[in-house]
């Protein structure tokens, strides 16, 4: 398999975790995921990616914070 098609089936994930995190992102939400620069920030993972993403009770919305190899994140948002 050529890096390409990799690459096509990774955004194919991270554009389904997206709708799995629209229907219910509390589901999706890892409980190991600690923060300081961004405490009530959730984490969720689509392979060795992860997608950090913060939950507005007051609106419903799911904004999407950073996406990114596991190791990078974790060093970024430690």
């Amino acid at each position: 398999m050529d890096s390409h098609s990799d690459d096509e089936k990774l955004i194919r994930r991270i554009h389904g975790k997206y709708y799995q995190l629209a229907v219910d992102p509390y589901k999706e939400a890892e409980s190991s995921f600690r923060s300081r620069k961004c405490p009530k920030c959730k984490k969720t993972r689509v392979g060795d990616y992860r997608i950090i993403y913060f939950i507005n009770d007051l609106t419903k919305e799911v904004e999407i914070i950073d996406i990114g190899p596991r190791r990078s994140i974790y060093k970024k948002w430690n």
